[in-house]
């Protein structure tokens, strides 16, 4: 391994996501297409530490502990199911902002677990196994591990299909204002409004289909009950289809609100109207 690596470890926004049951043991199964951004990202320095050392991991997430962040996790799970356990120093440049449905902790985690199989040499895991641990790790990490821009998800969101959903001549534009939505308790409260979800058996898993197969259809069953708590929520979407979104939704469980335009001059009104109420806001074109 060189001196020191850098691993880019890009943001993902849900396209669009239903809820289309639960599993027995209490999971959601989601239909859902996730897409990569070229930024925020977070970037990971990897570097030889001492032997025997480990991995000393530096990452500024306040009142985390080390054994509780998703990169010792990962470090600790793949070592166990290889026996590769290298001794890394990494530091963590976080600029995915936490609690905006980006998968930050995902993306690091799955980034670092594909760097992780390519120096295991001969205890390298195959892509199925690799996909398999990521999974363990959290719903969205899979797809950070998948080599693709774009991918539907089912099951709880690992079961991947690399897709090319069409982009082109369109502007993002991504808020992220200064709220916390809790991805816990978004699942809790429409688990509560709906009580009638339909229980799936194992046969059933990874098989429910709620997007249409063609076109692009911006949606995110979380709106319903995460729009009713955090209304400022709904209004910046309402600012984006205002400024002349062709669509807008959220990301996730929230708290990031994105849409899609078809023109710079609506982009950049988008961009004036976030300015003004100062909400961050990241942007890029396809």
């Amino acid at each position: 391994m060189p001196h020191i690596v850098q691993l880019l470890a890009p943001a993902k926004i849900n396209l669009n996501l239903f809820i289309t049951g639960v599993r027995q043991d209490g999971f959601h199964e989601l239909d859902t297409l996730f897409l990569k951004l070229s930024a925020p990202s977070d970037t990971l320095h990897i570097e030889p530490g001492p032997a025997k050392s480990g991995l000393d991991l530096h990452c500024p997430v306040p009142g985390l502990a080390v054994e509780q962040n998703i990169i010792y996790k990962a470090w600790t799970l793949f070592s166990q199911a290889t026996g590769h356990s290298p001794n890394w120093r990494v530091r963590v440049d976080k600029r995915i902002p936490q609690g905006m449905g980006l998968g930050g902790g995902s993306a690091d985690a799955g980034i670092f677990l594909r760097h992780l199989n390519a120096w295991a040499g001969k205890n390298a895991l195959s892509h199925a196994e690799l996909l398999g641990l990521a999974a363990r790790l959290g719903a969205d990490v899979p797809f950070f591990v998948l080599d693709a821009k774009a991918a539907r998800g089912r099951g709880i969101g690992e079961r991947l299909t690399p897709c090319s959903p069409d982009l082109r001549g369109l502007h993002l534009v991504l808020a992220c204002p200064q709220v916390h939505v809790d991805t816990a308790w978004a699942y809790a409260e429409w688990d509560r409004r709906h009580p009638n979800l339909p229980v799936l058996t194992s046969g059933e898993l990874g098989t429910k289909s709620a997007a249409p197969e063609t076109g692009l259809v911006l949606h995110n069953d979380f709106e319903e009950v995460v729009f009713a708590a955090f209304p400022v929520l709904r209004e910046i979407k309402e600012c984006l289809l205002r400024a002349g979104a062709a669509g807008a939704a959220m990301t996730g469980s929230g708290a990031g609100i994105f849409g899609l335009f078809r023109s710079l001059p609506s982009k950049k009104r988008a961009e004036e109207k976030l300015r003004k109420q100062n909400i961050p806001f990241y942007a890029q074109s396809f």
